[in-house]
């Protein structure tokens, strides 16, 4: 590979990878760098982000896509979905996504995530000009879920994911799959997902694991299911764990209150405000807005904004 598109890759990866990896003169996880396609480490929906990413065991709408395809057997009726997020160095980052229940046999669900890096100045081995390009990250997935009897539902995603600098790219196929478990007569839930599942990546002449990471977590609803407290431990094979913590609050069926903080054991290497999250969302008569804002410390915040339309 010559060494300018090196360079570009080396950026990527960085840029893309948990922001707390690069900080300087942090304490930095030996498999740091070393997985191909960094954006499926970031997190879809302002719902989940809110709540310190506690999701695995609280998923119940078509962004359970993400966090535990299990959940999307909870989903009732067909659902539309779109987030934005607003990522560093402006960086987009999208999803699309649907939802379609079908009574005892489960749901189905399909959705998109896009990374757009914006347009890049292109040069050539002696660090002239050449024409510029945008580099991107792509996700498709199919999704599937059903639930058996009334305490245990499971699910899985395929995913085809695509990733392109200039005029390299790379693509592979990888599988996600999670489980869910409500125990008898008390509103306590734990669930496990197990993402990124696959081979290896080549990209030009080098090959790389994908970010696979074990999610296991739980939730408990008070007030008659108006406030749910969940946390989440990540056993990433590229970082080091994480613990997340966060609590929602429903205010009438209409306002949701949510607040968490993510943990990276061993320290935040940002600064203490590093993983506090906060959000807000609004119901009304079938549409869901939510937003969330993210701490990183150093790096400042990041905003998170997503709608769910049920039909």
């Amino acid at each position: 590979m010559p060494a300018y598109k090196r360079f570009v890759v080396a950026v990527i990866l960085c840029t893309t990878l948990q922001p707390w990896n690069v900080a300087i003169g942090a304490d930095i996880h030996p498999n740091a760098g070393t997985r191909a396609m960094p954006f499926l480490k970031i997190g879809i929906g302002a719902r989940a982000i809110g709540m310190g990413e506690s999701q695995v065991a609280d998923a119940s709408d078509l962004y359970a896509s993400y966090w535990n395809p299990a959940g999307l057997a909870r989903v009732k009726r067909p659902q539309l979905g779109l987030m934005h997020n607003e990522w560093f160095e402006g960086i987009n980052h999208e999803f699309f996504g649907f939802v379609q229940p079908i009574g005892d046999a489960g749901a189905f669900g399909g959705s998109a995530i896009f990374l757009d890096f914006g347009e890049l100045q292109g040069r050539d081995a002696s660090g002239n000009e050449t024409k510029k390009f945008r580099p991107y990250d792509l996700a498709l997935v199919l999704s599937y879920a059903r639930q058996f009897a009334s305490a245990f539902s499971v699910g899985i995603n395929s995913k085809w994911i695509r990733e392109q600098i200039d005029d390299t790219n790379a693509q592979v196929i990888a599988f996600d799959v999670g489980g869910l478990y409500t125990v008898p007569k008390r509103p306590l839930t734990f669930g496990l997902n197990i993402q990124h599942l696959g081979g290896k990546v080549t990209f030009v002449e080098e090959s790389f694991n994908l970010p696979v990471n074990i999610k296991v977590g739980a939730a408990y609803k008070l007030l008659d299911d108006a406030f749910t407290v969940a946390v989440d431990v990540n056993r990433p094979s590229d970082n080091d764990i994480t613990v997340g913590f966060g609590g929602a609050l429903t205010v009438s069926q209409l306002l949701h209150l949510r607040t968490g903080y993510k943990h990276t054991v061993g320290g935040n290497d940002l600064g203490v405000s590093s993983g506090i999250t906060a959000g807000i969302g609004f119901s009304i008569e079938g549409f869901q807005l939510d937003y969330a804002f993210v701490s990183y410390g150093n790096l400042g915040p990041t905003h998170r904004f997503s709608l769910i339309l049920n039909f």
